[in-house]
């Protein structure tokens, strides 16, 4: 293996670090939702803000009598109101960000073992990196249509607990895709990345056993002219 594919390769390690670090902040951080709320009764003097992750968040509720800050459990709403959020659509994402996590960080070890070795294996050559890479990918990508169908499902209608419903307040079309969402999208961006570099890498091998071929040919001629 030459130096400027060792260097590609070396380079899908850090964009791979990058990934994962992308991926443990979507997980761990608040913001896969932001929301505003009204309350129906008096939606001039009300006024609300929603966050929360896959894990949970907060919310902070003004009825003209000053800011009220509530913690939200999103694994307490999903079991006793189950119409707070689609629990197959919540699962799914959190199992396909665990997965790509996990993809990613096979990806890392592996395009630090090829960098330092040679190794001819599927799963732990360069080739591998193909495999690891868009495993974590499509992965990703999973988790991100995932979290755009309960967007248009649930989120969109409603963020607000049933206790809150019923005191009248209202999210409905008041809410947005939050940071730690796009969190996950650069994620699924530093995967793709990366399996271009891996592809421009093995390219070079290409252009490697074409230059020997071609100057044992003319060697020949030479030799027989």
């Amino acid at each position: 293996m030459n130096l400027f594919k060792r260097g590609m390769i070396f380079m899908t390690f850090f964009v791979s670090c990058i990934a994962m670090a992308l991926l443990v902040a979507s997980l761990g951080t608040k913001h896969w939702v932001n929301a505003k709320a009204k309350r129906l009764k008096n939606p001039m003097e009300s006024d609300g803000k929603i966050n929360f992750g896959l894990f949970d968040g907060k919310k902070e509720l003004n009825v003209a009598y000053g800011w009220r800050t509530y913690d939200i459990d999103v694994v307490h709403l999903l079991r006793y109101e189950p119409e707070f959020l689609m629990y197959g659509l919540w699962i799914g994402t959190v199992t396909s960000i665990s997965a790509a996590l996990l993809f990613s960080v096979f990806s890392s070890i592996f395009a630090a073992v090829n960098t330092a070795t040679n190794t001819y294996r599927f799963l732990t050559g360069v080739s591998g990196l193909y495999f690891w890479n868009f495993l974590a990918f499509l992965a990703d990508l999973c988790a991100i249509g995932f979290w755009v169908a309960q967007f248009f499902f649930r989120i969109h209608y409603n963020v607000l607990s049933r206790e809150d419903k019923d005191n009248e307040w209202t999210s409905e079309g008041m809410a947005e895709l939050g940071y730690s969402f796009w969190f996950a999208v650069g994620a699924a961006a530093a995967m793709l990345v990366n399996i271009i570099i891996v592809f421009i890498a093995n390219s070079d091998k290409e252009v490697e056993t074409v230059i020997p071929v071609l100057e044992e040919k003319t060697n020949g001629a030479i030799m027989l002219y």
